[in-house]
């Protein structure tokens, strides 16, 4: 697959086979994401690969107390169902004032990386972005130090589901000339 075929296809996918995702390869899948930019290219990005089915479990659960009333009628049950979660967190001594922006670019590496291999997966925020509850939460789940921040959850495996193709908003609608609102 060549990079345009894989950014033209890559899915949010929430139902996976029941098939394991090796070590091996979700190593690769990780390799790759380590390759994103960063700030001042510090690479403050670490990741947790999460498999125990009480782990995943009570992420889902923090997830789901954590949503937003918009977005109750779609709850993070099918992380448990994930054959691995990986957590991107960032160090922030590392991140140059750019945590977030640091996790979010090595999340999309790890999609794209991992949808070049045949695994699927959705992007989870692991974090709110006001009074923040949800990260510390997370962090607390992945006994993580501090210092360190989850920034997102990728549940990961193969697709159990296919979806159909994504519909674009059109190229002239979103593309602005000089300024917002200038020529298209």
């Amino acid at each position: 697959m060549n990079l345009d075929e894989g950014l033209r296809g890559r899915r949010s996918i929430r139902r996976y086979a029941e098939r394991d995702v090796s070590d091996a390869l979700l190593r690769e899948v990780l390799d790759l994401a380590r390759h994103a930019p960063s700030s001042m290219d510090d690479q403050p990005c670490c990741f947790v690969a999460i498999r125990a089915g009480d782990s995943k479990r009570r992420i889902a659960a923090a997830k789901n107390a954590h949503s937003p009333p918009d977005k109750r009628a779609f709850p993070a049950d099918f992380v448990s169902d994930a054959p691995v979660v990986v957590a991107v967190c960032v160090e922030r001594a590392r991140a140059h004032g750019r945590v977030r922006e640091n996790g979010v670019l090595a999340t999309a590496f790890l999609l794209l990386a991992a949808h070049a291999r045949g695994l699927s997966g959705v992007y989870l925020s692991a974090y709110e972005s006001e009074n923040d509850t949800l990260a510390p939460q997370i962090a607390a789940l992945l006994g993580l130090p501090d210092g360190i921040q989850p920034v997102t959850l990728v549940p990961l495996g193969f697709p159990a589901e296919e979806p159909g193709a994504k519909r674009l908003r059109p190229l002239d609608e979103i593309v602005h000339a000089e300024a917002y609102g200038g020529p298209r």
